[in-house]
């Protein structure tokens, strides 16, 4: 009998894989690419864009309180932002206007570079994780229970972490390629993406969410031709969308044009393996966007901070704001597909 049901099992075993390897068609699924495959099954990543520009709707310039407006996220039926130095307050803010609502401070939070906050279901995470020089050693985030926030009691621990592959702690102020301001939560990890200025690249490490001390591990890097200063994530529709802005050293004036990056339809935490679309903003707009969120997937806030500065006799000043962008035309196409 072993003789002829071995074989057999082989051969059926053998039919159904040809049969699902003819099934699978690696291509770029996306309609909205100019090199959409009508007969791809799956997304291999290989998706091409056309140049977009996309209108910001200015809503108006952000108070003083949170002129270093550094992180945004929508919690409590609100959006709520916070200043990068010397501050431990989160500012709910009108998302009409960008008018100062309400304020919480936390006394127990001492900021010395926090870029963003990200957060999960029961926590707030305060990334002080700014490294413009690349030579911080403490790099943490704030884990704060949000039932905690509603009490006053404030329950907060601290996720200390260092990048596995960085050797070199010299200082080389905007030139490292170990500076962040852009991270996402999972369920059980914290995925940095980083602003990188020596190359204009991002990359992506993983750390887990719980407190103590771990090594942020390499995943996956991706040159978005700009830096990353802000993420929102919208897991349920498998979507992560990253801003920043060009920024060059020698020639100002034409730097700080800001940009978007549509990660989506990727596979598993793989977020580059999917569609990656980068958007820019029309001219003139120009900022030094920091960060950005949503409530809908739709419509997404994203604030600048002040930003000034005197270059060859001339003076840039550019308000800290909030403005508004809609991605219905980029964005609601893939997820009425899902």
């Amino acid at each position: 009998m072993k003789r002829v049901f071995v074989p057999f099992i082989a051969f059926f075993i053998l039919l159904i894989s040809t049969a699902w390897s003819q099934e699978q068609v690696c291509g770029c699924t996306d309609p909205l690419a100019h090199n959409y495959d009508t007969n791809a099954t799956v997304n291999d990543g290989s998706c091409k864009y056309a140049l977009s520009r996309i209108k910001a709707k200015s809503l108006g310039r952000l108070d003083s309180l949170v002129t270093g407006s550094s992180s945004l996220f929508y919690w409590n039926n609100s959006y709520w932002t916070y200043n990068d130095h010397n501050d431990n307050c989160i500012y709910g803010i009108d998302s009409t206007n960008g008018s100062t609502l309400e304020t919480v401070c936390f006394k127990k939070i001492k900021n010395q570079d926090t870029e963003e906050i990200s957060q999960d279901s029961l926590y707030l995470y305060f990334g002080d994780i700014g490294n413009n020089s690349g030579n911080r050693r403490n790099l943490q985030i704030l884990r704060v229970d949000k039932k905690s926030i509603v009490n006053q009691q404030f329950i907060i621990d601290t996720i200390r972490f260092s990048y596995e592959d960085q050797t070199d702690f010299t200082k080389h102020p905007q030139a490292t390629d170990f500076d962040c301001e852009a991270f996402i939560v999972t369920d059980d990890s914290i995925y940095l993406f980083t602003k990188q200025w020596a190359t204009a690249q991002t990359t992506v490490y993983s750390l887990p969410n719980t407190p103590g001390t771990h090594i942020a591990q390499r995943r996956d890097s991706y040159n978005v031709k700009g830096l990353i200063t802000g993420a929102t994530y919208l897991p349920d529709h498998q979507l992560i969308v990253l801003c920043g802005y060009n920024y060059d050293k020698s020639n100002i004036l034409s730097a700080l044009q800001p940009f978007l990056v549509l990660l989506y339809d990727y596979k598993d935490n793989f977020f580059f393996s999917g569609n990656k679309r980068r958007l820019e903003f029309a001219t003139p707009n120009r900022a030094q966007m920091e960060c950005i969120a949503t409530s809908n997937a739709l419509d997404y806030y994203v604030t600048c901070e002040h930003f000034q500065k005197s270059v060859m006799g001339f003076r840039i000043d550019i308000p800290a704001q909030l403005m508004r962008v809609d991605l219905r035309d980029y964005i609601l196409p893939y997820l009425e597909d899902r």
